[in-house]
């Protein structure tokens, strides 16, 4: 009887888990595309052929505020082939993203695979489509295949190392090891530059470890 109140117990809990991450996890994608915005925007904005780039900004930011997926999609692949390397690659990352949007997963997921292993492509690009390209599987790889493509060196140099080590502890506490991912959680609770969203759902998630 204790052995099925344990597995009703362990049922409730990651029925919980996933609940909160759907509910957090979009905040966590949004927060990815706002950050492509700023950052391309900065990179068009301050490189040297100016108006050029500017015009190519107009028909990323015309992407990300159309309402229509296959529209949005339509105008990334304009950038594709342009001479500004940094925004092709944002231009590339997002259909990668949009197509997991559309339902269209493995042509999504191959797209992310193909630019974290791009050598091309700029540190932060690579993070962002292996960050997406973890975010979208947390649930599904093994624990094994999911560290296989993070380690500490990477986490350290990386600019969304606070991320990283949010992914982490979230993929232990859906696989029910719940004291490695409270001291995850506690310890980006404890950095000082950790930002403040991700510490509101670090508290969120300890709760539902305890």
């Amino acid at each position: 009887m204790s052995d099925i109140l344990r597995q009703v117990d362990e049922d409730l809990r990651k029925e919980r888990i996933s609940n909160l991450w759907k509910k957090y996890g979009m905040y966590a994608i949004t927060f990815v595309v706002l950050i492509f915005v700023v950052v391309a925007g900065y990179q068009i904005i301050s490189s040297s052929d100016k108006a050029k780039n500017e015009k190519l900004l107009e028909i990323y930011l015309e992407a990300e505020n159309s309402k229509i997926v296959d529209d949005k999609i339509s105008l990334f692949e304009e950038l594709l082939e342009s001479k500004n390397e940094y925004l092709s690659g944002m231009a590339e990352l997002r259909i990668s993203s949009l197509n997991i949007e559309k339902g269209n997963i493995d042509e999504g997921l191959l797209g992310l695979e193909n630019i974290k292993n791009n050598k091309n492509y700029d540190p932060i690009i690579k993070d962002l489509a292996l960050y997406l390209f973890l975010i979208f599987q947390i649930d599904i790889l093994s624990e094994e295949k999911f560290m296989s493509h993070i380690n500490k060196a990477m986490i350290k140099e990386s600019k969304y190392n606070y991320l990283f080590k949010e992914l982490i502890s979230i993929k232990k506490l859906l696989l029910g090891k719940s004291l490695e991912s409270k001291n995850g959680f506690k310890e980006l609770l404890n950095l000082a530059d950790t930002p403040s969203h991700i510490k509101v759902r670090a508290k969120k998630f300890i709760e539902i470890a305890n």
